[in-house]
């Protein structure tokens, strides 16, 4: 089978899952993808997920499944407090029949309240719950509710998938992979467009059509988001001035960087640093 992951979930092995509560504000993850299916619950907040280039704005008590190898991004504009689940292709392989040829489609088989939806609600904060508490059994029950979860999705929202749409689109991450790891590991260097595309066995010019016809975005935009999540992270977590926070995360043009900063986040890096609770000077 083609491996067309380029980000490893690390699960816990007492549940076999990645299940993860936090909370967070001005936290953005550019976009990206893996074989497990992740699952995004809110409990207090907002968020703004992005999923295969449709926007959905997620407020207390929304819920969202991102399948398996759906390109995906998440931003949370103040604070949050957000549920994760991620559940292993390998996982799903084993204990969904056919489950390479199905996915899940929350949008188009029944209303936004219906009784299907309230019962998913309940079973992720009752995870959430079980997941906080660890009593005696805890893994036992953890495992009962996420087969229940799996069997409530499988009942009311599996689709199939048109083969020759699967195929394409594998063959689409599959080429996108070593670009994403390439802009992973170098965004602080100068990304040059010739090189990337030689990743991808393109040339430049169809180079950047693929891309953005895959990715939703254009291939410079898309670096300057990675740079500009970096350069949050370290606003928030360091010390340094923006300065040198802004020449060690890659950005060179300074007037583009600060347009698409405050177009964000609707305000400078100085303010974003001193509203995310980092006082430190810029």
């Amino acid at each position: 089978m083609e491996q067309y992951v380029h980000e490893e979930v690390k699960t816990e092995n007492s549940i076999h899952v990645r299940f993860q509560i936090y909370e967070d504000s001005n936290h953005l993850i550019t976009e990206h993808w893996h074989r497990s299916m992740e699952v995004v619950y809110i409990y207090e907040g907002e968020m703004e997920v992005t999923v295969n280039q449709k926007k959905y704005r997620l407020f207390p008590g929304d819920f969202i499944v991102i399948n398996s190898a759906d390109i995906h991004a998440t931003q949370c504009y103040d604070y949050a407090k957000v549920l994760l689940l991620q559940i292993p292709f390998s996982f799903l392989q084993h204990s969904i029949p056919d489950y390479d040829n199905i996915r899940f489609d929350m949008g188009k088989k029944l209303p936004r309240t219906c009784k299907a939806q309230d019962e998913i609600r309940l079973i992720l904060t009752s995870m959430g719950s079980l997941y906080l508490e660890k009593p005696q059994g805890y893994s036992l029950r953890f495992s009962s509710l996420l087969y229940n979860f799996l069997y409530t999705l499988t009942i009311h929202y599996q689709i199939s998938i048109d083969s020759t749409a699967k195929v394409k689109s594998r063959k689409n991450l599959k080429r996108l992979e070593p670009v994403i790891q390439y802009v992973k590991e170098h965004y602080r260097e100068s990304v040059s467009l010739e090189d990337v595309a030689s990743l991808a066995a393109l040339n430049p010019e169809y180079f950047c059509r693929f891309f953005k016809k895959n990715m939703g975005t254009t291939f410079t935009a898309y670096v300057n988001s990675v740079r500009l999540a970096h350069v949050c992270e370290d606003l928030k977590n360091t010390d340094y001035n923006i300065g040198t926070i802004l020449e060690q995360n890659g950005i060179t043009n300074y007037k583009l960087f600060m347009k698409n900063f405050k177009q964000l986040y609707g305000c400078t890096p100085k303010e974003f640093r001193r509203n995310t609770g980092n006082g430190i000077s810029g």
